[in-house]
Parts: structure tokens; C-alpha cells; sequence
């Protein structure tokens, strides 16, 4: 298994960001959290788990 982090702080930009990771990948998971950084900044985080 392998694992690929992708982070953004727009939803958006994970989105593609997600897309291009698992374009044409065997996935057996994404996790997606959000963490509240200082000054109401958010930073979405997605981890996608890949079969070998």
C-alpha cells in the first residue's frame, strides 16, 4: 500500500488536486480532514490510500 497527501486551502484546489492523484490508480481509500490553522485560516488535507 502506498499513501499520497495532497493539501490545499481552497476546496476546490483539493478537488483537482484529488483528480489528478487517482487518475488511473488502483484507490482503496481517501480521508479527508480539516484543520483550523491561526486567523480562521482552514486547511483541507486529503490522504489517498493506492493498492500497489
Amino acid at each position: 500500500m502506498k499513501v499520497e497527501i495532497v493539501e490545499s486551502d481552497n476546496k476546490s484546489e483539493l478537488d483537482s488536486l484529488i483528480n489528478e492523484c487517482i487518475q488511473d490508480r488502483d484507490v482503496f481509500d481517501i480521508k479527508l480532514t480539516t484543520t483550523v490553522l491561526h486567523e480562521e485560516k482552514i486547511q483541507y488535507t486529503a490522504l489517498i490510500l493506492l493498492r500497489l
